[in-house]
């Protein structure tokens, strides 16, 4: 693990230089992926989870693995590292681990890996209890929406041709199908047409929903109605609001912060490089 640790400490270097004061307080966890080639043109390949605070811009290593030539060599290798998420009380941490769902302290502690409902579940939102998880399940060729208790108990069905889900503090739960976004109750019933987009997050209200669409990063009622662009950018997506809904942290080459009032940016929380590192998926601390 020393050598995992080591390299981690490049990690924070990439993060930026200065902190900007304009950015809502917080936590943001997100997967990251960074490679290395040495001389012996031997690959190392470290997948990881951070948090980042996101005015001070802090990284703090969670869980990942470094596998050198495909071979682990440090940390958790038996689970993959993608779209991590909170729990409503900021506790615990949900995220794609493979075929199966994962949660985790985000300490790195307390790994626990749920039993797979499916050949391949993957995009877990925490229930606003935080109790339960909906999550994208694939069956042949087709995803589903399904939800399953944080214990791996009692997974059932909520909509059929769905992903990327994410439930609202006011209980429902918005997905993608077919490039738009719709939202339903729980128990699969009052299924509701959106707008056009993908990557829906609901504001800490319910009142809000931020998406990509071509162009850039937008926000919109919980009906759907009253679109607006917050950030104008190409290839962008993965949005996330902050607590209080004045800003919100989305994947642009990186990961950055901007407000949501008239889209200036606050901040840039990790920058890509090409080959070498990859920062995905972002979500802020509810709390």
């Amino acid at each position: 693990m020393r050598c995992l640790l080591l390299s981690l400490a490049g990690l924070a270097a990439l993060a930026g230089a200065a902190p900007a004061a304009e950015a809502d307080g917080g936590r943001i966890v997100y997967a990251a992926t960074r490679t290395d080639v040495g001389q012996s043109d031997s690959e190392s390949v470290e997948q990881i989870l951070q948090t980042v605070d996101a005015d001070r811009r802090r990284n703090r290593f969670v869980q990942g693995c470094r596998r050198v030539d495909g071979a682990p060599t440090d940390g958790e290798c038996e689970v993959s590292y993608r779209s991590p998420v909170w729990s409503p009380d900021g506790r615990r941490l949900a995220f794609d681990a493979g075929e199966s769902l994962a949660l985790i302290a985000p300490s790195g502690r307390d790994l626990k890996v749920l039993p797979p409902v499916s050949e391949d579940d993957g995009e877990p939102a925490f229930s606003p209890s935080g109790a339960q998880l909906a999550f994208s399940a694939k069956t042949g060729s087709r995803r589903d929406i399904r939800v399953v208790a944080t214990d791996g108990t009692g997974a059932r069905l909520v909509v059929r041709n769905g992903a990327s889900p994410d439930w609202s503090q006011r209980g429902r739960i918005a997905f993608v199908r077919s490039g738009t976004l719709y939202s339903v109750e729980p128990g699969g019933k009052d299924l509701r047409r959106l707008t056009r987009g993908s990557d829906p997050n609901w504001s800490r209200s319910g009142r809000q929903i931020a998406f990509a669409r071509r162009g850039g990063i937008y926000v919109a009622r919980a009906d759907g109605r009253r679109v607006r662009r917050v950030v104008r950018c190409s290839g962008c997506g993965a949005p996330s609001l902050s607590p209080d809904g004045r800003s919100l942290v989305y994947e642009h080459r990186g990961l950055r912060v901007a407000r949501v009032s008239d889209g200036k940016l606050l901040e840039t929380l990790v920058e890509d490089v090409p080959g070498s590192f990859d920062g995905s998926d972002p979500d802020w601390r509810p709390r």
